[in-house]
């Protein structure tokens, strides 16, 4: 769900009344408590207040009225900074799987198409404010298709596009926010994602293949990078 969605999403919450809230009935008797009940017996008027010139059932009716616009203001507040606050691993997630499916109804699904790395690597510069890495898993079984910019957790990032058989599989890699650790690997509405970092980076793969063919391509992509950061290495 994207900011606009969000904020309309709230929007209607706030005006539908789920979320007003009475005040507690002993708050409300002891402040009522405290106002006086009685006038002066010279005086047939109710008390006038001097600070604000509001009479004993003005005040009364202030007072209901605004401490449930308090709540409301409390609410809607907190509703707001909920909104400014980085998206939890949860909400990517489910940015991934909706950002996927997307790109799988779009009749343009890829910006870059290649199978090479050298081509699809430097078509993101300029484009993002990072250089995400691209290896080649072809060897492996999981051939480049080519490459993308989608917009997650309220940034653009890089997708690349690879292929298991006639299953595509998005590699989404943008920089670690520093986010809490989540499980490797989850289904969520029939696909596969696995999750992992490295060297600054997050990475989530997302598929419609089985599990098991996931695991394998995150596995392919990890030794292939190693391999490239350690090519004498046996």
């Amino acid at each position: 769900m994207d900011k606009k969605e969000t904020l309309s999403s709230l929007g209607s919450v706030l005006r539908d009344g789920s979320l007003y809230h009475r005040a507690p009935p002993h708050l409300r008797a002891r402040v009522l408590a405290e106002l006086p009940r009685e006038l002066p017996r010279e005086s047939s008027r109710r008390t006038v207040f001097a600070w604000g010139g509001f009479t004993t059932d003005g005040v009364r009716a202030w007072l209901n009225g605004s401490v449930a616009g308090i709540a409301v203001c409390a609410l809607a507040l907190s509703a707001a900074a909920l909104i400014q606050r980085p998206a939890p691993t949860g909400s990517i997630a489910q940015e991934i799987v909706s950002s996927h499916v997307r790109s799988l109804l779009s009749q343009h699904p890829v910006d870059v198409v290649s199978t090479d790395q050298h081509t699809v690597k430097p078509w993101f510069n300029g484009r993002l404010d990072y250089t995400p890495p691209v290896v080649d898993l072809a060897a492996q079984g999981f051939p480049l298709v080519g490459g993308r910019i989608d917009y997650v957790g309220h940034r653009t990032v890089a997708v690349l596009i690879y292929r298991y058989q006639k299953h595509p599989i998005d590699l989404y890699v943008f920089p670690d926010a520093g986010g809490t650790p989540v499980p490797a690997a989850r289904a969520s509405d029939g696909y596969a994602i696995a999750h992992w970092q490295r060297n600054g980076m997050a990475y989530w793969a997302i598929t419609d293949a089985q599990s098991s063919h996931l695991h394998a391509f995150e596995q392919a992509v990890l030794a292939e990078e190693d391999h490239e950061e350690n090519p004498l290495k046996e």
